[in-house]
């Protein structure tokens, strides 16, 4: 299967897109900080990222990109809650 079928691609979108819920979630419970804010922020980024594959696919380098950086938004947000 390549990197660039409709399944690959929409795998990789409920990824992204259960990946930011998540975040979006465990960012909403924790006490507004700078950090908080700053990882809300990308969050935001992220997702309107996201939605614009709906109406623009991405190409392989973007989707790439965008997994990479909202697991590691993610791991951030898992980490920042176990400190609070």
């Amino acid at each position: 299967m390549s990197p660039s079928s409709p399944r690959v691609f929409s795998t990789r979108f409920a990824i992204v897109e259960q990946s930011l819920a998540d975040a979006n979630e465990r960012l909403h419970d924790l006490v507004g900080s700078p950090r908080v804010r700053e990882l809300r922020s990308r969050a935001q980024t992220y997702d309107r990222a996201l939605q614009s594959w709906k109406t623009l696919p991405p190409t392989e380098e973007q989707r790439a990109a965008l997994l990479k950086l909202v697991l590691e938004l993610h791991l951030e947000v898992i980490a920042l809650g176990k400190v609070s």
